[in-house]
């Protein structure tokens, strides 16, 4: 992969995508037993399905179009990822378009049944490789005009900012958050397992190599009084998406 100028951006099929993720927090606990969300949105039985009901928690995965999906169950909580075939060395889920695409094929299938939600959210990690550090901090620096980066005698640099926006689904009173990290850091083959503990999967490296990173959290606010109107939540997850290409080729923009 060519490395882009410094005076360009990356376009949304040259990032590529560790993992894609939607998270869902229902208006009411969930049975971790009772529901056959996989089947419903994914047209068959999972591959693997492990479930900790000391924990409150149910794990099923397999694979769409050779890239593995992970459903992760929890009372108050139910995440989709798209990740990494660990099995077959990969390192992404290939381009962020590309991966975005068959995500977004499959989620919109899963708002179609989803029960009452208090709160939606669309989660990435995007990466580009680099040959050096002092690379990695040029490309950084045009997404992060506010930022005054020193590619040369800076290192160990991170960068995290939330820029919250309203809503444009006209629904009253809900804000968006658009909150994302950036970061040029060593990665490598990835290991991913969710986890009843943390919001997201684990990450484990293993060879390395640089990268411009940035993670992105794209959710509706904690603030919003009341379930997220039904009939709408695929107009908001699609204003996630939105936002979130957005900001993968503007940068930090408010």
């Amino acid at each position: 992969m060519s490395i882009p100028t410094i005076q360009n951006k990356v376009d949304l099929g040259t990032w590529q995508a560790e993992s894609l993720r939607v998270t869902c927090f229902p208006s009411s606990v969930t049975d971790i037993n009772s529901k056959n969300w996989w089947l419903d949105v994914i047209g068959e039985q999972p591959e693997n399905t492990v479930i900790r009901a000391k924990d409150g928690f149910r794990q099923e995965e397999g694979y769409v179009n050779g890239r593995k999906v992970l459903l992760g169950i929890q009372p108050i909580r139910t995440d989709w990822l798209m990740v990494p075939n660990d099995e077959g060395g990969e390192t992404s889920v290939g381009s962020f378009q590309a991966g975005l695409d068959s995500f977004i094929t499959i989620m919109s299938s899963r708002f179609k049944i989803s029960p009452p939600l208090r709160r939606l959210a669309f989660g990435t990690v995007l990466v580009f490789p680099v040959d050096s550090r002092q690379l990695g901090y040029e490309l950084l620096g045009n997404y992060l005009p506010n930022v005054k980066l020193d590619p040369v005698g800076s290192s160990d640099f991170l960068y995290q900012i939330n820029r919250p926006r309203s809503s444009q689904t006209a629904i009253s009173d809900l804000l968006i958050n658009r909150l994302t990290k950036w970061s040029v850091l060593r990665r490598g083959l990835v290991g991913f397992e969710l986890s009843p503990t943390t919001p997201m999967a684990s990450v484990v490296p293993s060879s390395e190599t640089l990268a411009c990173r940035v993670e992105l959290d794209i959710n509706t606010s904690a603030d919003y009084k009341g379930d997220l109107p039904s009939d709408k939540l695929l107009e908001i997850f699609n204003e996630l998406i939105d936002l979130t290409k957005e900001i993968a080729l503007e940068g930090d923009i408010s």
